[in-house]
């Protein structure tokens, strides 16, 4: 028995010698055509060739971009510059800018000035000027004090025609008076933060342009949209209170459900991402989006405020053959006369019933127009005719209006007595059983 275990791991051992790899180079001349570079010596297998990074498509880069906490930084108008390969010299240099828009906030608000440059392509003398703080609020005045902040902006700024407050969003914490900590949405932190908005709002007010304050979208989370509805509410208070535009931004970035969602129409009407991955953030598409519920109010009050940025590029002219004015109404130009329509009458052209429809006699002034009596009493629409000298069925019943006899025993027969014949005398009468 135990011979016979022995051969048995003799010959195990032999096999498993035989089965063991060989180097390649102690191999035979023997070489497999199908796979040649795995039985190939390490110098000779074929190269790997990586595709460098800047020959990559530069869609990561500009979804990379969209993902960003802060929007692109070069907003400038640089690119709006053209020119002409025939004629390099003949490039149209942008226009300066004569309206701006002012900016004030928080991250959020940042977006949205990015949003209004985006908006606003299309004008040129429209400027965008940006004084955003980064992680600021009205709630931490030890980090960045806006009541103390707006004041000293607008003493700064010599152009402002327009200001544009979003903040909020890191107000989420407690308010330190003192020594005291007054905890969010309590009374005595409510009291606080509504008197820091009064002011914010009265030193906005006091540089005499249109004010507005954009309400704050919802965030992902129950309990922080929660919040954010809760100052949304506090704003539009106040704002009605100290007569500021209250601009509501909250179902532009809800589902059906009014929940917070991540996607959904841009300002076309496209489907698009319109947060970032953090819930708070805004996408490029979402910024946009986020500027439309302002483009509209601000469109209609630049009515009258724009002034020329290059006026010789303005194809229109003054009626007295003056300088060239831009299309877009210019401060201090007259409005042209309004010509009203004359009042309609309050009866139309009148059409006889019978006599011939041209003998229409219309009346000076406004009053309705009349009708010219009939030279004779017979005669109709028919021509000059008189109606008893036209014979016929037809002229009987479209002419005179007569009505056609009915042949007795038809159904329209009302003459009396009625046929002599019964029409129960065509009946079947009965056999008597």
């Amino acid at each position: 028995m135990v011979t016979r275990i022995g051969i048995w791991l003799a010959f195990l051992l032999l096999a498993g010698l035989a089965l063991a790899p060989v180097p390649a180079e102690a191999q035979s001349g023997y070489t497999d055509d199908r796979y040649p570079h795995l039985f190939a010596p390490r110098n000779q297998r074929p190269r790997i060739i990586s595709i460098p990074q800047r020959t990559r498509p530069t869609a990561a880069r500009s979804q990379q971009t969209s993902e960003s906490l802060r929007p692109p930084s070069d907003r400038s108008r640089a690119g709006s510059a053209t020119s002409d390969p025939a004629n390099p010299e003949a490039a149209t240099v942008p226009a300066a800018p004569t309206t701006f828009v002012l900016v004030l906030g928080d991250n959020l608000a940042e977006w949205l000035a990015y949003g209004i440059e985006n908006a606003f392509e299309d004008v040129p003398e429209l400027g965008v000027n940006d004084q955003t703080k980064i992680s600021s609020g009205l709630a931490r005045a030890e980090f960045y004090d806006w009541v103390k902040a707006i004041p000293e902006l607008l003493a700064r700024e010599a152009k402002v025609d327009f200001i544009v407050m979003m903040i909020g969003s890191n107000d989420r914490q407690a308010i330190r008076v003192d020594r005291d900590t007054f905890e969010p949405r309590t009374d005595r932190w409510r009291e606080l933060y509504v008197q820091r908005i009064d002011q914010a709002m009265q030193a906005m007010k006091a540089r005499g342009v249109p004010v507005y304050w954009v309400g704050l979208p919802p965030l992902r989370g129950q309990r922080i949209s929660a919040d954010m509805a809760y100052l949304n509410d506090l704003y539009k208070e106040r704002a009605a209170q100290n007569g500021v535009n209250y601009i509501d931004v909250w179902n532009g970035f809800v589902d059906e459900q009014g929940q917070y969602t991540q996607f959904g129409p841009d300002f076309a009407g496209q489907i698009r991402r319109l947060r970032t991955a953090d819930g708070v953030h805004f996408t490029s598409a979402g910024a946009r989006k986020l500027a439309l519920f302002l483009e509209q109010d601000l469109r209609r009050d630049l009515v009258g405020r724009i002034a020329p940025a290059n006026p010789e590029a303005t194809p229109g002219r003054l009626p007295d053959g003056g300088l060239p004015v831009p299309q877009a109404a210019v401060p201090g130009l007259v409005a042209p006369e309004i010509v009203q329509p004359q009042p309609r009458p309050l009866a139309g052209p009148v059409f006889p019933l019978a006599g011939n429809p041209a003998q229409i006699r219309t009346p000076p002034g406004n009053a309705p127009p009349e009708a010219l009596p009939a030279p004779t009493a017979a005669r109709t629409l028919a021509g000059d005719r008189p109606a008893g000298a036209l014979q016929g069925t037809a002229a009987a019943v479209l002419v005179r209006g007569e009505a056609p006899s009915a042949p007795r025993g038809r159904a329209d027969d009302f003459s009396w007595p009625g046929s002599p014949r019964s029409p129960t005398s065509d009946l079947p009468t009965a056999r008597a059983p």
